[in-house]
């Protein structure tokens, strides 16, 4: 018979995570992300019947589930991916307190691995009411990872099998699963000690693979495919030679630029040395802080208690991984001069995992010793946790909503059989008109249709601008072409920066 008491903090971990995870997608109010408004178009067509690439964007299966459940619930679509991120958030709360089970933990110490999850500005606050593949990504990768930490600790090939479909889900995702895929089974080096177990812990994980590639000259007899035709799968193979052009095409300009206009005489040549600190300090600071900076200092406060309390194997196999992420994370910013925290949040689960028992040891073992720069270390941790949880429940301010509360106000008046000119696509979106790009019109485009007269087939404007001297600039030069119209009202972002013009024809 089950305890239920006993269990008592998994099931207020679930009810914490489940609740919170409502509680801010419905303070949204409906907000969406360009990329957003672009898998929900595609899963539009998808539920059409038109699976074709849309924009350029052929990784479909995000699209696809939102199409899916679309059909089959008869919600809308924006409903429908809203569930997916429930039940994909759900699924990554279930495999990260199942990970910090297989490491050793109690019941504690999974719920105390949730309320960091929680706490996290970024993954929870930013990243989780985005319809966004991410989730999927993530919460597949975990449970990837369960499984193959399971495998080293255990030896059965079901699990073998288990990390193979997860990670191959995880793919569908995001095509960084596949490197996943590929790298991360190297940590049996480092787990077998002898010879006939190291071949098998590492040739395992990779056995669906291994079939696979025995099959391809088979399958290419009948069906002859070109690197192109792989679509982003292509970029497992091309990306060492997008790194390379990169560097001799952007980065080298850089480091001549900080030489000759940064550094100078007499420290010139140390500008590529100066320059990759840089590059790789960026990756760096984003895994630290891509949880938020509260379990990296529980981390950095009680590492060694961490390793003393983690089952040795899940250890190895979960320091492997944040090794791993973080050469992802380096990588990226070398083959594109820009990294999203988003690309490095595996490390920060890996970071909350290990905090979750620096935490557990802590609260349940009052009379360890803690020194008061280890205890003042703690008390901040502790803080930012709490204002991480607080900051992402609490009430959104109302410039949050300013492009919603524009369109609301636009449509409110605008007369039967009249049009109004969103140039945002965030609101095009809000205000449900046919869908012309995920990408704002351009200043030019604006031009061109004040020049030829289209601009006045529209009763209202809306115009977004930002707190730039060259955006005014460009304001005043459009307002004296708008013939016609007259500024009825603005609407201000967060803290300004941005503001959205509402402008009514009155001729």
């Amino acid at each position: 018979m089950i305890n239920h008491r006993k269990h008592l903090p998994l099931y207020l971990a679930f009810a914490l995570a489940f609740v919170t995870c409502i509680r801010i997608i419905v303070i949204q109010h409906g907000w969406v992300t360009n990329d957003s408004i672009l898998y929900i178009e595609m899963a539009r067509h998808f539920s059409m019947g038109d699976p074709h690439p849309f924009e350029g964007y052929s990784w479909g299966f995000y699209p696809a589930l939102i199409a899916c459940f679309h059909t089959i619930s008869g919600l809308g679509l924006q409903a429908s991916a809203n569930v997916l991120i429930v039940f994909f958030f759900m699924l990554l709360v279930w495999g990260l307190m199942r990970m910090v089970s297989i490491a050793g933990g109690n019941d504690w110490t999974q719920f105390y691995a949730v309320v960091l999850l929680l706490g996290s500005g970024y993954i929870v606050g930013n990243i989780l009411p985005m319809a966004s593949r991410d989730l999927g990504y993530w919460a597949m990768m975990v449970h990837a990872v369960n499984q193959l930490i399971l495998f080293y600790q255990q030896g059965r090939w079901k699990q073998v099998i288990y990390w193979q479909i997860f990670t191959l889900l995880a793919t569908l995702f995001r095509i960084e699963g596949a490197v996943q895929w590929l790298v991360l089974p190297l940590a049996g080096f480092f787990i077998a000690h002898q010879a006939s177990g190291r071949l098998k812990k590492i040739a395992a994980p990779y056995s669906l693979l291994i079939i696979g590639c025995i099959l391809a000259p088979v399958v290419l007899m009948f069906m002859p495919i070109s690197l192109e035709d792989l679509g982003r799968v292509k970029e497992l193979f091309t990306g060492f030679q997008d790194i390379k052009l990169n560097v001799t095409q952007q980065i080298t300009h850089r480091v001549d630029v900080m030489r000759d206009e940064v550094i100078g005489e007499p420290f010139q040549e140390y500008a590529w040395f100066a320059f990759l600190l840089v590059y790789i300090a960026i990756p760096t600071l984003k895994c630290l802080g891509v949880a938020g900076w509260g379990p990296t200092l529980f981390v950095a406060a009680e590492k060694h208690t961490i390793k003393k309390n983690i089952q040795p194997v899940a250890y190895q196999v979960l320091l492997f991984w944040l090794f791993v992420s973080w050469v992802i994370g380096c990588l990226i910013t070398f083959k594109v001069n820009l990294l999203s925290a988003r690309y490095v949040a595996l490390f920060g689960f890996v970071l909350i995992v290990f905090s979750s028992f620096a935490v557990q040891k802590l609260l349940h073992h009052p009379k360890t010793k803690v020194t008061p720069v280890k205890r003042l270390l703690l008390i901040i941790a502790a803080l930012i946790v709490l204002a991480g949880f607080v900051n992402n429940v609490k009430p959104k301010g109302t410039d949050f909503y300013y492009e919603i509360d524009a369109v609301k106000y636009v449509k409110s008046r605008l007369p039967d059989g009249q049009q109004a000119l969103y140039a945002s696509a965030k609101q095009r979106f809000y205000a449900d008109v046919p869908y012309d790009g995920r990408s704002d019109y351009e200043w030019d485009d604006l031009s061109k249709r004040i020049a030829d007269g289209r601009i006045q087939q529209y009763a209202y404007l809306v115009i977004k601008l930002g707190d730039t001297p060259e955006e005014n600039a460009k304001l005043k030069a459009l307002q004296q072409q708008l013939t016609g119209f007259k500024l009825e009202k603005t609407f201000y972002g967060h803290k300004n920066r941005k503001q959205l013009l509402v402008f009514k024809r009155v001729s």
